[in-house]
């Protein structure tokens, strides 16, 4: 994803900040995972992008774009949790409702599939036994939490 995240003409280096707490190794599909992560960060560097649309190269400069990816176990101990969140321009509750429904996409034509946030709460829920929640307000950007279970 790096090649995403470099400045072009249009706008400065996407900041990527990584908070990773102390968690515990878990039992998990690791080639599953990764494809939900790369899911969610796809989407946060899209929802920029479309943030800073009809900016200017310095507005984007002076108000950077940022995507923060938080791990921590829960208070009660018994879950790790990944907060994926960027500061694009947030989504309705319309847009919210009916973000994890098959081939949902809010993208042009030829750009989304509908199928990224689908599969990586069935990734989630189904095959980790864990929770895929939003998080989001208009014009402050949006949070993708991931909880997923510590089997002992």
């Amino acid at each position: 994803m790096k090649h995403r995240l470099k400045a072009n003409e249009h706008r400065p280096v996407i900041e990527v900040v990584k908070n990773y707490g102390e968690i515990p190794q878990l039992e998990c599909f690791p080639g599953q995972l990764n494809q939900v992560f790369l899911n969610l960060i796809a989407n946060a560097i899209d929802a920029l992008e479309e943030s800073n649309k009809g900016l200017s190269f310095q507005q984007v400069e002076d108000n950077p774009n940022r995507i923060t990816i938080v791990t921590t176990l829960s208070e009660d101990r018994h879950h790790v949790l990944i907060q994926i969140q960027d500061n694009g321009m947030g989504m309705s509750e319309n847009v919210k409702q009916k973000l994890f429904g098959y081939l949902f996409t809010t993208k042009g034509v030829g750009k989304g599939t509908g199928l990224g946030l689908s599969i990586s709460r069935q990734i989630i829920e189904e095959k980790h036994g864990g929770q895929l929640t939003v998080t989001s307000e208009l014009g402050k950007g949006t949070e993708l939490a991931i909880a997923i279970p510590i089997l002992s």
